[in-house]
């Protein structure tokens, strides 16, 4: 009877405590979007090393936020960086793989490193994602036929050289 009692206490303070650990975990994310609005005008001013730092207290604050993941990925290309921001998009994925921002991302990177078949691969995901088109699908199809037109030109100029 005892233990039953116990036991029975147990249950009920833990019950009790789930509210409380939901409620930080909300203060936890909330803070976290936070951080990332403010990384996001940080990166649009040019300031890369002040949007990484935020994008890294979003994280931590939040490790499963894909916005300050695919941040990250954008600050480190911005640097010069794009393996590293592949990175970054891949653990976004990993996270939510249909997220558009990252999945447009990512594809902009492969085709930084020559990997258009990648590229067409994340094009593909996207329009099964956006049926009805997207401002993501649409900027990853124009790169693509940027990038194969510019190939197909230096293709042309080594004939002809």
């Amino acid at each position: 009877m005892r233990n039953s009692n116990l036991i029975l206490a147990l249950g009920l303070s833990a019950m009790m405590a789930l509210p409380a650990a939901a409620q930080t975990s909300n203060k936890f994310q909330s803070l976290s979007r936070e951080l990332v609005a403010q990384a996001t005008v940080a990166l649009h001013a040019e300031k890369p090393g002040d949007a990484r730092l935020l994008f890294e207290r979003a994280l931590v604050a939040d490790p499963a936020n894909v916005a300050a993941l695919v941040g990250l990925g954008q600050t480190a290309e911005a640097q010069g960086l794009t393996g590293r921001g592949l990175k970054y998009y891949r653990r976004a994925l990993e996270i939510e793989p249909n997220h558009k921002v990252a999945l447009e991302a990512q594809a902009l990177a492969f085709l930084k490193r020559d990997m258009a078949d990648r590229a067409e691969g994340n094009r593909d995901k996207l329009a099964r994602l956006c049926m009805n088109g997207c401002e993501a699908l649409t900027s990853v199809t124009s790169a693509l036929e940027e990038y194969h037109a510019a190939n197909d030109q230096t293709a042309i100029a080594q004939k002809e050289g």
